[in-house]
């Protein structure tokens, strides 16, 4: 038997579904679900952005970066 990093039904489930891509459409109607934000955090992180689709992963971290930037005075 081969020992080695598997992972369990679980965590592989998880991770194709993070893998797979929404529209912009479907992340916004669903955005408190899955980032515990409203929609509008969503169109601000997303603004002047022109991909079409994106992963869970991937939008998080537009959230995240679009929450850490620093307001222009």
């Amino acid at each position: 038997m081969k020992q080695g990093t598997s992972l369990s039904k679980g965590q592989a489930e998880v991770e194709a579904a993070e893998a797979v891509g929404y529209t912009k459409e479907e992340l916004l109607s669903h955005s408190q679900q899955l980032f515990g934000c409203p929609p509008e955090v969503l169109i601000g992180a997303l603004h002047e952005n022109t991909e079409t689709v994106f992963t869970i992963p991937e939008m998080k971290q537009f959230i995240q970066n679009f929450l850490q930037r620093k307001v222009q005075e």
